[in-house]
Order: structure tokens, then sequence, then C-alpha cells
């Protein structure tokens, strides 16, 4: 059985929790991070040297980082949420990195730096604003990031649309998001995973 090393209030660890419920995958979970196991011990040093969850072990198989755990998750059985033919697996390949690049990122740093009473981080919240404009045109042309179904790039970028909703800016009139967020509130694993622990 698949061995997960994570916690639900870890965004990334959230994403591949999701990710084995819509693949029907038992595993077992093993609590580590953030006020649960620890991750500087030699033991789970010796499976990600960088001391982050999630991390999954199939058999003699390791795989860390969140991104690369479900590509392997996925990759291991036949579905429709990371195609098998390269033209459709690069749709929602793309949308998975730049969420993890230009979406996540400006938008931690600047929930931290406003929950610390920080100012100077504010500058990210041009760099958030100009990537769920990009979202909301985006959604505009087709209900999920890499076509007509959930993909893996709804699962890395919906923890990022969830906090946005959570912004006093959210207000902004972005319609094709808004819907995007409300088709994402339909799906089980989504509000288990994503929208109550987060």
């Amino acid at each position: 059985m698949l061995k997960v090393y994570g916690r639900a209030n870890s965004s990334n660890s959230a994403k591949v929790f999701w990710l084995l419920d819509e693949l029907g995958e038992d595993y077992e979970l093993i609590l580590t991070g953030r006020g649960f196991g620890a991750t500087d011990t030699p033991e789970f040093l010796a499976l990600n040297p960088f001391g982050k969850v999630p991390v999954v072990q199939d058999g003699e198989t390791v795989v860390w980082e969140s991104n690369a755990v479900l590509r392997y998750l996925a990759g291991r059985q036949p579905n429709a949420l990371w195609p098998a033919d390269p033209a459709g697996r690069s749709l929602a390949d793309r949308w998975m990195d730049w969420a993890s690049i230009s979406l996540t990122p400006p938008l931690t740093r600047l929930r931290k730096a406003r929950a610390a009473g920080k100012a100077e981080a504010e500058a990210d919240l041009a760099a958030v604003i100009k990537a769920v404009e990009a979202l909301d045109a985006w959604l505009a042309r087709q209900p999920y990031l890499a076509g007509e179904t959930l993909s893996l790039a709804d699962i890395v970028a919906a923890p990022s649309v969830h906090r946005w909703f959570r912004l006093p800016e959210s207000s902004l009139p972005l319609p094709a998001l808004a819907r995007y967020r409300d088709r994402l509130e339909t799906n089980e694993g989504y509000c288990r995973h994503i929208r109550t622990p987060l």
C-alpha cells in the first residue's frame, strides 16, 4: 500500500490527498510536518533530503515535490486527469507549472506579510491580480484549465484559487474565475481537502 507523509493543513499535501481520492487509491497516511511528525530526522531526510511534505512511498519508489508526486500517481494508471497523449498532457503540465511559479508564490508572500502586519509585500498584490486576471480570461473559454474536465492542473491551482477568494480584493469582477470556483465546490475531493482544511 502507498504511504503518504503529509498533513491536512498543507496545501501541497492536500493536492495529493485529493488526487488519491479521485483515483480511488487506498493509502496509509503518516502524519508529518508542522505540528505533527518531525521532518528533520535522519529517517525522514533519507526520504526527502529537503525535509518537506508531501512524500509518497510506493514500495521502493520514493517521490517528493507535490507536482512530481501528482504526475507519478496519475501516471500509474490510465485516467483523464493526466492524459496519455503528449499534447493533452502538456496542457495540464503547463498550467501546473504556471500555478506553482506565477500564482502561488506571490499569493503566499502577500498572505504571510498581511498576517504579520507588514506592508512591504503589497507589491506582490499586483502580481496576484495579474495572475487571477489571466486565469479569468482563460476560464472564460473553457470550464477547466486543461479543457472540459478536471485535470492535475486544477488540483494544483485550486488551493491558490481558494485562498484568492479569501482576500478582500476577490471582489474584483472576475466572473469566469468565480464560476470556476463554484464548479470546484461541487467536487467532493476539493471540499474535503482544499476548502475545509485550508
